[in-house]
């Protein structure tokens, strides 16, 4: 975790899942149990954020990148909201150069 983004919740991890039989109802089913255990823990003292997931039917994978304080907490919001976690591991994330060139305030695009 060397070099792992940090957020005002945290380090970003990214969050393997090998889901066999996945798809994308059941993911987003899924992903509001995971918003749901994101905010108790949150309310509890532990902060952490779900800031995104993809999912990759034909490999039956799903890669989700959370906020937290500590790989302890990404496991423990997985936990409570029930999903499979096969590996959790430091990430950066870098916003795609569209995102990073949007006009700021005041500015002309």
């Amino acid at each position: 975790m060397d070099r792992a983004q940090t957020s005002d919740s945290g380090t970003t991890f990214l969050v393997e899942r090998y889901w066999p039989g996945i798809d994308l109802a059941a993911l987003r089913d899924a992903l509001l149990r995971l918003e749901a255990a994101a905010r108790e823990l949150a309310d509890e003292g532990d902060p952490v954020e779900h800031i995104g997931s993809i999912l990759m039917p034909a490999d039956q994978v799903v890669f989700s990148l959370i906020a937290a304080p500590d790989e302890s907490v990404v496991r423990r919001v997985n936990e409570r909201a029930g999903l499979p976690t096969d590996r959790i591991a430091g990430a950066i994330a870098l916003p795609g150069e569209r995102l990073e060139r949007r006009p700021t305030e005041g500015s002309t695009p």
